[in-house]
């Protein structure tokens, strides 16, 4: 009898351990306190709220339940839209308002992204090469700028490095748009 509570407790406690550990690398409530701090950001619940300023720019991170929303606002509204993502996204998401595609010249960028601008004319000098390098290089790219902000939609923002890559190409995008005021 011994032996077998022995046994049970020696499988069970190890998994109890990582089913913990997991829920706590995954669930905002319990992850992004820590990584607002690493980042020099506020945390608020309810719901999960990283925000602060971020290289000058108000920025937030907020947990929408099955993904999560990066902001980088403005300091004043734009005259542009812009939208980078996956082709079929963007395609898709375009409906009635169809900004001109931007035309990269970048192989690898057009086969994974699609970038929009609604002035066809700045559309290459905002997603030059620097820019477009570090898009190829997040996991997931889902970005659309208009009027007083610019948003990034993902799966989980429970990565500080990944967040602090974000909120840098949200801050960038946001400094290009508003050198165009409505």
């Amino acid at each position: 009898m011994l032996n077998a509570l022995l046994l049970v407790l020696g499988v069970l406690v190890p998994v109890a351990y990582l089913f913990y550990t997991q829920m706590q690398a995954s669930a905002p409530s319990m992850r992004w306190p820590k990584v607002a701090r690493m980042l020099k950001l506020e945390y608020s619940e309810d719901p999960p709220t990283m925000q602060g300023v971020w290289n000058g720019k108000k920025v937030a991170v907020v947990h929408l339940g099955t993904s999560a929303k990066a902001t980088a606002l403005l300091a004043r509204r734009s005259c542009l839209r812009v939208e980078v993502g996956p082709k079929d996204l963007v395609t898709k998401r375009a409906g009635m308002i169809v900004a001109d595609p931007v035309e990269t010249g970048d192989p690898a960028f057009d086969a994974r992204l699609l970038a929009r601008c609604s002035d066809k004319a700045q559309g290459p000098a905002i997603f030059d090469p620097v820019l477009r390098q570090r898009l190829m290089a997040q996991a997931h790219v889902d970005i659309v700028g208009q009027e007083d902000g610019v948003q990034w939609t993902v799966p989980t923002a429970n990565d500080p490095d990944q967040l602090e890559g974000m909120l840098e190409i949200l801050g960038v995008l946001a400094t290009e748009m508003e050198r165009f005021p409505a």
